[in-house]
């Protein structure tokens, strides 16, 4: 008997799965009618199969939806919507249905089911989410060119299920993937698709329930009209950066000059074109404390250079000759030695580039909210970087304040588009070792020695604009690209892959 069922489903699958976001006003209406037409569903079905209400009513709970199909030669799939309804505390949970089919075959089809949850273990399952794959066939064409309809009771699969297949025309042999997963914003569980805590209600339009742990204070936030993301996340983050630095405080000690200190100050030598270019590959993890705060922590491999340049009017060699300390008699250096270095004229531009390549370590914490689908967010953050052998370490400290707007597509998919202001703080400490090679005549006898040195680098423009955008293919992934730039001495690319959970 034909029914309503298909026509009215089908309206309110076409808002969840087409529509970007369901409004709090046409909320409660769908889910009425997804009620109604489970409740026509399971009489329909009673017509055929009368033990059907008590089956039901003996299980954990059951779990219906309508599904609609296309399939052609090679690729499928559709879309559906239901809900699972649970007698062992008359709650419901309201869910998204998704096939994806791979095989040959032709079709164009809607499907109506009811699982009967007959475990704990089958109702958690559904109430929860899952995704698995099968291989199937449908085959339903009729003579006449008109909708046929079949009803099945599947006894034998892992899931009592009662299946109605409808098709204008039907002939499949695919590999399937099916996926269950909770329809939030009809579930009223108060998480968003949005990236921040979005305000979306006056607050008293619905009525969600809060049931995870984190962050502090969810319910209260929810009860005003915002909606929250999935309170854990993990990032695969690629950061490449490149800016001038400026130079200070260098020291400076001689290996063939015996001295109390490795390294002493040094006031005669200028500096010159320095600059630094990391690489970095990190993994972030992060949580939602407190609704409109995030907190997190990266570790990283850090990968780059550090260029410095340097000369000087020879006032260094004068200094330490004159103090006679080089042409000591106990180090025993010729007097045409010492009188080489005492008549140093100094030396021009000479590059020096220091290996990078260390770990880098980040805590920090991000503010944020959203209205109405625009964000203001401000993340800060401290980094130790400890480069290989003790050689260079740096201290990075970063606000990167950001306002934008998240465009929603289709379902739970979006893309979140922003522009901002980066304030970096880098202080860079290299230590490192220059050893004398093929010296002149005059200074052969330093040949093999070694001058040790210690500079400080800190970046030359604290702030940069910068530019970001986001795809999130649904509540949970994520993939984003920032860029930004201050002139042509400082530049900063940020990529990242993020799963919330």
């Amino acid at each position: 008997m034909r029914t309503p069922f298909v026509f009215t489903s089908c309206i309110a699958l076409f808002m969840t799965a087409c529509s970007p976001s369901i409004p709090y006003e046409e909320r409660e209406e769908i889910r009425q009618s997804i009620d109604d037409e489970s409740e026509q569903l399971i009489e329909e079905l009673a017509e055929v199969y009368p033990e059907i209400h008590a089956q039901l009513e003996e299980a954990e709970g059951y779990a219906t939806g309508v599904m609609s199909n296309i399939k052609v030669p090679l690729v499928g799939g559709g879309t559906g919507i239901g809900a699972v309804y649970n007698n062992v505390d008359d709650s419901t949970t309201y869910i998204d249905l998704y096939r994806y089919d791979v095989g040959a075959g032709l079709g164009l089809s809607s499907y109506r089911m009811i699982s009967v949850l007959d475990t704990p273990e089958n109702l958690e399952k559904f109430s929860e989410g899952f995704s698995e794959s099968s291989w199937g066939t449908d085959w339903n064409i009729s003579a006449s060119g008109i909708e046929t309809e079949q009803v099945y009771y599947l006894e034998d699969s892992e899931i009592p299920t009662y299946l109605v297949f409808e098709s204008s025309a039907s002939a499949v042999g695919s590999a399937r993937l099916m996926s269950v997963s909770v329809n939030e914003e009809l579930t009223e569980t108060g998480v968003g698709n949005a990236k921040f805590a979005n305000h979306e209600s006056a607050g008293d339009e619905s009525n969600p329930k809060w049931d995870r742990a984190l962050p502090f204070f969810a319910q209260d936030v929810v009860n005003q009209g915002f909606s929250l993301p999935l309170p854990f996340g993990i990032s695969i983050i690629y950061a490449e950066s490149r800016q001038d630095m400026t130079i200070t405080n260098l020291e400076a000690g001689m290996s063939f000059i015996p001295s109390e200190q490795t390294t002493v100050p040094i006031d005669a030598v200028t500096f010159d074109n320095n600059y630094s270019h990391s690489k970095t590959p990190q993994l972030k993890l992060d949580a939602w404390i407190f609704p409109f705060m995030n907190v997190f922590a990266t570790v990283g491999k850090v990968n780059g250079m550090a260029h410095v340049e340097f000369e000087s009017d020879g006032s260094v060699a004068n200094h330490v000759a004159d103090n006679n300390r080089l042409c000591n008699p106990n180090i025993g250096k010729p007097a045409d030695f010492c009188e080489a270095f005492s008549n140093a004229t100094g030396w021009g531009p000479k590059g020096l580039d220091v290996d990078l390549d260390g770990w880098n370590y980040t805590i920090g914490a991000t503010f944020a909210a959203g209205w109405r689908d625009y964000f203001l967010a401000i993340p800060v953050s401290v980094s130790y970087i400890d480069m290989k052998n003790a050689k260079a370490e740096e201290l990075v400290i970063s606000v990167s304040p950001r306002i934008g707007k998240q465009i929603p597509l289709k379902g739970t998919s979006s893309v979140d588009v922003y522009v901002g202001l980066s304030y970096l703080d880098s202080n860079l400490t290299i230590n490192g070792q220059h050893y004398i090679k093929n010296p002149p005549e005059q200074l052969a006898g330093l040949e093999g020695e070694h001058i040790d040195y210690k500079i400080e680098q800190e970046n030359i423009d604290k702030w940069m604009g910068l530019v970001g955008a986001s795809y999130n293919f649904n509540r949970s992934w994520a993939i984003q690209a920032e860029y930004g730039q201050n002139g042509s001495d400082k530049r900063q690319f940020v990529s990242s892959l993020t799963h919330r959970f």
